[in-house]
C-alpha cells in the first residue's frame, strides 16, 4: 500500500447484508477509506444502484471491478470469492474473505494466493468471537480431557450452511487446546431472525462452564472486517486469521 492515510477498498458481495454495511461504514469514513469498487452477482437486482447512502458520491454496484485497489473484502458466495481472488491477485491487494461454506477447491486456491498476497480467512469477523475462540482454546487446555465440549449455535432461517463457519472455527479452537471434538458435538438451530449465537459448554463432574457470544447487530461483522482489513494491508504475503489480529498491537 502506498503512503496514504486511506485504503482503496473493493467489496465483493456489496448487495448482501454485511457487504452493504461495510460499504456504508467505509463510504462514511473518507479519512480512512476510499470505496473504489462494489461488486455483486451479475444477476443481482442491485446492479447500477448506489452501494451506500451516506455520501454525495456513492460508488455504484457493478458485476466486476477492473481498477486499482489495496484491499478486497469478500462477503459473497463461493463463486463471488473466486472473483475476489482474481481481483486481489491481479492488483497485488490484500484479501479478507468472510464468506462461509467454501469448498475445499476454493480454500486450496486461497492457500496458493497467500504465497503472493496477504490473505485473511474469517468465518466470523467479530472481534468478540475471535476473543471467544482464544478463551475456548485456553479453557480446553486448562480443563483437560475430563470435560466434554459441546457447541450450540443458532442463526436466522435463511442461513444456508449448518453448522456455521463460526461453530467450526470454535471447534477447531477447542481441538487446539486438546479437546476431542467430533461433529456430533456441534448442534445447529435455524429459525426466526437470529443474527448469531454461539454457546460453548465444558461439562465436567459436578460443574460446567459456558462461554457465550450473542450478536445483536450485523454491524459488528462490518466493524470487525474493516478493522482487520486495515491491519491486513500492512502485512506480508501469508495466510492469516482473526487470531493473528488479536495477537498484534491495537489498530
Amino acid at each position: 500500500m502506498s503512503q496514504r492515510n486511506y485504503v482503496n477498498l473493493v467489496v465483493t458481495g456489496a448487495s448482501g447484508r454485511v457487504g452493504r454495511l461495510i460499504c456504508e461504514l467505509a463510504g462514511a469514513d473518507e479519512q480512512h477509506w476510499e470505496l473504489v469498487g462494489a461488486v455483486a452477482h451479475p444477476r443481482s437486482a442491485s446492479l447500477g444502484k448506489s452501494s451506500f447512502t451516506s455520501a454525495d458520491h456513492a460508488t455504484v454496484i457493478t458485476p466486476n471491478y477492473g481498477g486499482k485497489c489495496d484491499l478486497v473484502i469478500d462477503f459473497s458466495s463461493p463463486a463471488g470469492t473466486e472473483t475476489a481472488i482474481h481481483i486481489a491477485l491481479r492488483e497485488g491487494a490484500a484479501l479478507l474473505v468472510g464468506t462461509t461454506g467454501l469448498p475445499d477447491a476454493t480454500r486450496q486456491v486461497l492457500e496458493a494466493a497467500a504465497r503472493r498476497i496477504p490473505v485473511l480467512i474469517a468465518p466470523n469477523t467479530s472481534i468478540g468471537v475471535a476473543t471467544c475462540a482464544a478463551l475456548v482454546e485456553m479453557a480446553a487446555r486448562s480443563l483437560g480431557p475430563n470435560y466434554r465440549v459441546e457447541i450450540v449455535e443458532a442463526h436466522h432461517s435463511r442461513k444456508k450452511d449448518a453448522p456455521s463457519g463460526t461453530a467450526l472455527m470454535l471447534a477447531d479452537a477447542a481441538r487446539k487446546g486438546g479437546a476431542a471434538m467430533k461433529m456430533d458435538q456441534i448442534h445447529a438451530l435455524r429459525g426466526g431472525d437470529v443474527v448469531g449465537e454461539h454457546i460453548i459448554r465444558f461439562a465436567g463432574e459436578g460443574e460446567y462452564i459456558e462461554i457465550l457470544h450473542r450478536a445483536t447487530s450485523r454491524s459488528l461483522f462490518a466493524i470487525g472486517a474493516l478493522r482487520a482489513g486495515q491491519w491486513l494491508v500492512r502485512q506480508q504475503p501469508g495466510y492469516y486469521s482473526m487470531a493473528d489480529l488479536l495477537k498484534s498491537s491495537p489498530t
